[in-house]
């Protein structure tokens, strides 16, 4: 007989190492929630696996109906295991699907899955195999990650990533029939990040994120003192992690150019700051499906993203967004070619918002987060 929604009970494992805390001091719990809340009022239960132990509880409640089920992080697997059947047993026993936030950690649901004989899936927002590729040396560690994906994929009764380029590696690579691999991508609250009515903007230009060689910030701040060579002087807003990166502050301070760093917002306050600017702009090498920029876009803001994988599969050049290369040369042709050119901007930005709308709203995606859940239920 099979089983209806509201008599399911869903826990999603947090990824590993990873707490509530940790989502709150980045500023994105509210937006991570969001979505479970929703489901929650489909489904008899939704409990979190997240691994700040007690501290966790201080933010249970910003999750509204969902059950926290803290645990500690053990470097080895099976202590992490014990620990959670120690503390949750009941709950763990009384789950019908099982599902990953992301690939690492992973390892604690498939092993669950195989002992308790529950339906699992695994979910990720990037993949993992393919981000690791791009920055290990060591060929274990990229063997590790291979084999952990490999493992969570094959495992799973239905795998969920966010984009197609996705999940054509993942069939190909690990053999998974087409059919078992779904395609949710990341959602916006597009009653939230929409476009304000302001008086003047602040700042030409708006990043939001961390630092790292992923992102390619070294060449944005190059990109921006080639402009001001040329007597064209840009101001960049800096919010999130890159904010505190003491190389970049410090080309700020040689150069002497117009930047400005503030640390980690929350998620619903970051519209405020969106809408003080000109232009977005995501210079990353590579991405998996970027919410700072689709959020952007959902601001109706002219958005410059690099032609790289993850990126140009969400920016359509000089409609929905502008594409260009990653060096610093071809940055600052981008920068200077959609910053003072106010069709463009109007053109782009119109563009984007409604493409947001049609692809990525919380209302489409819960929809398809409920037929992934009714496939489980039913299959």
């Amino acid at each position: 007989m099979t089983k209806k929604l509201e008599d399911t009970t869903l826990t999603l494992f947090f990824t590993g190492g990873v707490t509530l805390k940790t989502w709150a001091q980045v500023g994105n719990l509210d937006r991570e929630v969001e979505i479970y809340k929703r489901l929650s009022n489909h489904l008899k239960r939704i409990n979190f696996v997240a691994y700040g132990g007690k501290q966790d509880k201080i933010y249970s409640n910003r999750i509204g109906a969902i059950k926290l089920l803290p645990i500690k992080w053990y470097k080895r697997q099976p202590l992490t295991i014990l620990h959670l059947l120690l503390k949750h047993h009941p709950e763990i026993r009384d789950t019908d699907i099982f599902k990953t936030n992301q690939i690492p950690g992973s390892e604690i649901p498939v092993w669950i899955k195989k002992h308790f004989g529950k339906k699992l899936i695994t979910r990720c927002g990037y993949l993992y195999s393919y981000f690791v590729r791009k920055k290990a040396t060591a060929k274990k560690e990229i063997e590790n990650a291979v084999r952990l994906e490999k493992e969570a994929f094959t495992a799973a009764d239905l795998g969920v990533v966010t984009s197609k380029w996705q999940k054509d590696i993942i069939i190909k690579d690990y053999n998974i029939n087409r059919e078992k691999i779904k395609v949710i991508p990341n959602y916006v609250l597009t009653d939230v990040f929409k476009p304000y009515l302001v008086s003047s903007k602040d700042f030409d230009l708006i990043y939001v994120g961390r630092s790292g060689e992923q992102k390619n910030l070294k060449n944005l701040f190059k990109a921006l003192h080639c402009l001001k060579s040329k007597n064209k002087k840009v101001s960049l807003l800096m919010i999130g992690g890159s904010s505190r990166d003491r190389e970049l502050r410090d080309i700020t301070i040689q150069h002497n150019l117009d930047v400005t760093f503030k640390d980690n917002v929350p998620n619903f306050k970051l519209p405020l700051f969106l809408n003080r600017a000109k232009v977005f702009i995501l210079p990353s090498n590579h991405e998996g499906h970027p919410k700072a920029l689709i959020e952007a876009m959902s601001c109706g803001l002219p958005c410059i993203g690099c032609d790289v994988t993850g990126v140009n599969e969400v920016i359509d050049h000089m409609e929905t967004g502008y594409l260009c290369n990653t060096n610093y040369e071809s940055i600052a042709e981008a920068i200077d070619s959609v910053l003072f050119d106010e069709l463009l901007h109007r053109h782009m930005g119109k563009n984007a918002r409604e493409y947001v709308l049609s692809n990525y709203s919380l209302d489409k995606i819960f929809k398809m987060e409920m037929e992934a859940l009714r496939e489980v239920v039913g299959g």
